[in-house]
């Protein structure tokens, strides 16, 4: 399963909700504004996110959003997720209280030895952790809702 994450103005989150019949109507929206692709990688970075932590609440919906974007539709419930602006600066806050240097750690206990491979896959984890930081710091900064979409073969025919 693939995860990519959207930034997106409350009021076209509405229209969205109102108008998308399947995730991949929400991959071509034009209402989003920016996308951060985590890939399969999410995965693995999800559980290092809220590890032992007193934001482990928030920190939960930072990959996998909150609500589903309509429940009417079963294919949109189970794919597509939003959080609310409300929620995005919660996350944004959890975010800024862990380091890379935290993931790693969390990583690396998850791990029984660090092998190259294992190398490689936790330099991808601590990129991708910092650009979530980012993703939410600007989601912040702008006001905008975190639309997530997790399903298998994500295919963008363009990026915002």
């Amino acid at each position: 399963m693939d995860a990519i994450l959207y930034l997106i103005p409350p009021n076209d989150l509405e229209t969205l909700i109102l108008e998308a019949e399947t995730p991949q109507d929400v991959l071509d929206s034009p209402f989003v504004q920016h996308s951060f692709f985590l890939g399969e990688a999410w995965q693995e970075l999800n559980p290092l996110l809220s590890v032992n932590s007193d934001s482990a609440a928030a920190l939960s919906y930072a990959i996998q959003a909150e609500h589903p974007l309509s429940e009417r539709r079963p294919g949109l419930s189970l794919a597509v997720h939003y959080n609310t602006v409300v929620r995005v600066a919660e996350i944004h806050q959890a975010l800024q209280q862990l380091s890379v240097d935290e993931i790693k750690k969390r990583y690396l206990v998850t791990i029984a030895e660090t092998a190259p491979e294992q190398e490689l896959k936790l330099a991808e984890l601590k990129l991708l952790f910092l650009q979530l930081q980012d993703l939410y710091r600007d989601a912040v900064r702008h006001n905008l809702s975190v639309l997530s979409v997790i399903q298998d073969g994500i295919r963008l025919d363009k990026l915002p």
